[in-house]
């Protein structure tokens, strides 16, 4: 017989240099897994399009729609060709995806970026996954996914969803490992769809009691687990800067801002002034906080007697689900620090009566505060230059300098200034509207003038404005301050301040204090005594209340009040309420390291017993087969275990005959157990012993069998 050609030289040394792009050839046995079936992929694109669903609101539209275009590509393309060109599409897909989350975010490694690479990336992987492992990298990046959600809403609808998102990957996980069907094949009752559901919402109620008692006696840090690292901006609700027509989009939102449980004592409707961010600088269009502000971050607290506190002290507790901005809303006015774990390393009094934060907490955030229900506070009389004096160019807005002026004159005091003004608002034809022209030129030199002559519509922001602006001019030190006003009592007791609850005001420095002035109650008495709602025009009445027509009637109040207690005890279980609930039953002197080892006792307990019942369980579930069957079970796991690799396709004559093959003195055993097998199971009349299968006592366990085939090597 020849021998083999062989290639040239050079030819062997192209073959090794190009080698890295083939796969080796292993010679793999004939019962090598197959790949998992067209079920297993179909089930995890739905496992990748509910994280994309959790995630719709968090990605740019031109990210959306690449996401959902790849995952329908994924979804129609049954199974991914292996070739050359199959493979270039997909490396300058997956190039194309990175370039354009470069060109909507700036940067590859951020958050947000983060976000959008996972939300295409996911199925671009599904698109080229043919193996297991495959899979498994692709249902990582959708869980990965899921989980990013979280960053942006932590409601209650959001935690409902968790349970169906968590059975569908974990189904989605075991139809990984089933065996493959195909149209032809008739699906066997455990290996359908329903049956790995089922299994894997059972996986879910067993993690359940062990995930409880994590989330109850797992120490609790100084802030919450979930609070963001990264400094956010404010996305919803009030920012640190105030431009016609900011606050009246804000309006028209009915999402909660806050809720807030007093203790003893309720302040008039009227009184419920919520302070935030206090603007400072104008420069024609916009107010904002200044570069001064983070020179006044050290104020003193209002005085007051041990008799006042008695008297007008209001107890209360905030729960927001999201505070974007450092400012914290409080009611006015404080007169101690607020507590709680989020807040009370990093809370600071401002010299405007604020409280604030060194750094916005970006997620959910819940404290105690003591207010009282006051319209002023003493303080000395701001420097000449400052900013609660400065109104910009001379140039700007001449006719209302001219306004203040006059006022001015007429009126030396401030006080009396201050009323004459008011007046002019309620005696002439200003109108409180959502929808007001838009004011002044591109620089905003003429704003103001246009809204107090021309115009006269306007909302709390254009009243506000312009009367900071008049004050200042006419000598009056003055500024802007943001918040919300008022809110509405759930049934159950608690307020809530929503969105559309957010106004602006004045302060001025009127002999010796600075006192709030609303202009808005001027123009609009009813915004202030009875709310927003009644104090628009009919027209734009409907429109705020056409998203509220369901407030506090049958679901809704189920709803509010189910979502209150989630934000109450779930988003904001902190170390304060960690305490108060361990106090409830029983294990109030109990410090975090003796509930940690409790922790690490209650997860064994609880593992043992979940083990041993779901032991329990399979045994049952064994017991009730057929002997003979039961026997062949166990059989073939000890024969695996030995190293023979017996398929699911393989019948019981096939399997003891390469059993007796590999171990030829236990021939007669395995033969047998083959014949008292079929015997049993297929013969027309059962013998008497049929139902007792002792033979397989006479095979070795499988040590026996591993150690009698390395000594027949």
């Amino acid at each position: 017989m020849s021998a083999a050609p062989t290639a040239p030289a050079g030819v062997a040394t192209w073959r090794r240099w190009f080698a890295f792009g083939r796969k080796k050839r292993v010679n793999q046995p004939v019962n090598a897994i197959a790949d998992p079936d067209l079920r297993a992929r179909r089930f995890l694109a739905l496992a990748v399009a509910s994280s994309q669903a959790a995630n719709v609101t968090s990605v740019n539209t031109p990210i959306l729609i690449a996401g959902a275009l790849t995952l329908l590509l994924a979804v129609i393309v049954r199974q991914p060709p292996r070739n050359f060109v199959w493979r270039t599409l997909l490396m300058l897909a997956t190039i194309g995806a990175g370039v354009l989350v470069f060109m909507q975010y700036g940067k590859l490694f951020a958050r947000d970026s983060g976000i959008a690479l996972l939300f295409i990336f996911g199925p671009l992987k599904l698109l080229e996954a043919k193996s297991t492992r495959d899979f498994m990298v692709v249902w990582g990046l959708g869980l990965m996914l899921y989980v990013t959600s979280f960053f942006e809403n932590l409601g209650l609808l959001a935690a409902l969803s968790v349970p169906a998102v968590i059975v569908v990957y974990v189904t989605a996980l075991r139809l990984f490992d089933a065996p493959a069907t195909t149209s032809s094949q008739s699906t066997s009752v455990e290996n359908t769809i329903w049956r790995h559901a089922v299994g894997a919402a059972a996986h879910l109620a067993l993690g359940i009691p062990l995930a409880a008692m994590l989330f109850i006696l797992f120490p609790r840090a100084t802030a919450p687990l979930w609070g963001r690292l990264e400094a956010p901006t404010a996305r919803t609700g009030l920012s640190e800067e105030m431009a016609p027509g900011q606050i009246a989009q804000l309006i028209l939102s009915k999402e909660t801002a806050f809720r807030v449980e007093f203790d003893k004592r309720r302040p008039p409707q009227q009184a419920l002034y919520w302070r935030g961010p206090v603007l400072r600088e104008f420069d024609g269009k916009t107010w904002s906080g200044g570069a001064e502000t983070m020179s006044r971050m050290r104020g003193n607290f209002i005085p007051f007697t041990p008799a006042e506190h008695a008297r007008e002290a209001i107890e209360y507790t905030v729960t927001a689900e999201r505070q974007d901005t450092r400012w914290l809303p409080i009611l006015e006015m404080p007169i101690a620090y607020p507590v709680g774990p989020a807040v009370e390393t990093t809370a600071f009094l401002s010299d405007a009566q604020q409280i604030g934060v060194r750094r916005a907490p970006g997620g959910a955030v819940q404290y105690r505060a003591q207010s009282f229900a006051r319209g002023s506070y003493a303080a000395p009389e701001p420097e000449p230059g400052t900013s609660e004096l400065r109104t910009g160019p001379r140039t700007w807005n001449t006719r209302a300098r001219a306004l203040a002026s006059e006022l001015a004159s007429a009126h030396p005091e401030p006080a009396d200034r201050v009323r004459a003004l008011l007046g002019y608002f309620n005696r002439e034809k200003f109108f409180y509207t959502l929808n007001p022209p838009l004011y002044g030129d591109a620089r905003g030199t003429t704003a103001i003038d246009e809204f107090l002559f021309d115009g006269r519509r306007g909302f709390c922001e254009h009243y506000a404005g312009a009367t900071v602006f008049l004050l200042r001019a006419s000598g009056i030190p003055a500024r802007v301050v943001t918040g919300y006003q008022g809110g509405e009592y759930h049934p159950s007791g608690h307020l809530i301040v929503r969105q559309s609850d957010a106004h602006a005001w004045v302060e001025a420095w009127l002999d010796g204090y600075w006192t709030r002035i609303d202009p808005t109650a001027a123009v609009a008495p009813d915004r202030v005594e009875r709310g927003l709602q009644e104090a628009l025009p009919e027209t734009e009445r409907l429109l705020v209340s056409a998203s509220s027509w369901l407030s506090f009637t049958g679901f809704n109040v189920l709803w509010e009040e189910a979502n209150f207690a989630y934000t109450k005890w779930v988003i904001g279980f902190d170390r304060d309420r960690q305490r108060e609930l361990l106090k409830d039953l029983g294990l109030g002197g109990m410090s975090p390291f003796t509930a940690l080892g409790w922790m690490l006792l209650a997860i064994t307990a609880s593992g043992a017993l979940m083990g041993a019942a779901w032991w329990f369980w399979l045994a049952r579930q064994e017991r009730r087969l057929d002997p003979w069957l039961r026997a062949w079970r166990q059989l073939r796991k000890r024969l695996i275990a030995a190293g023979l690799p017996v398929e699911n396709r393989h019948t019981v004559s096939t399997a003891m005959t390469l059993a007796a093959q590999r171990w030829p003195e236990h021939a007669d055993t395995f033969a047998a157990f083959a014949t008292g097998y079929n015997a049993a199971r297929f013969a027309e009349k059962i013998g008497p012993d049929s139902s007792r299968p002792k033979v397989i006592t006479a095979i070795p366990y499988a040590w026996r069998l591993r150690r009698a085939a390395a000594r027949s090597i």
